[in-house]
């Protein structure tokens, strides 16, 4: 039989994906389209907490070849999501790549 906190920590694993075995990877523009999609849907409708968003968002923006998977379409879907997460009351500076240099150019 088991204990309660063996299963309270299946049930954490459960609610956040089932852990790191369900990660996405992302190599193509399509893979990144798909994966941001899913993230900004989920957003959008409230299914997910900003949390989990702020971490799809750092998954994706430290992504080795960020730069070669970015176009307008996937920058507008980020953009989105950015917008989401400032709305819902997190402190967030807006990252050049998705925004371009103003904010930089400000905080000089």
């Amino acid at each position: 039989m088991k204990n309660k906190k063996e299963t309270k920590i299946k049930e954490t694993d459960n609610a956040i994906g089932g852990g790191i075995e369900n990660m996405v990877q992302i190599t193509s523009k399509s893979d990144l389209r798909v994966f941001i999609t899913d993230v900004r849907d989920r957003v959008l409708k409230d299914d997910a907490a900003a949390i989990f968003a702020m971490a799809a968002m750092q998954q994706v923006m430290s992504l080795d070849s960020i730069y070669d998977l970015m176009d307008k379409e996937n920058k507008e879907i980020l953009q989105e999501i950015w917008v989401k997460l400032s709305q819902s009351g997190l402190h967030l500076r807006k990252p050049p790549l998705l925004f371009g240099d103003g904010e930089m150019v400000a905080a000089k």
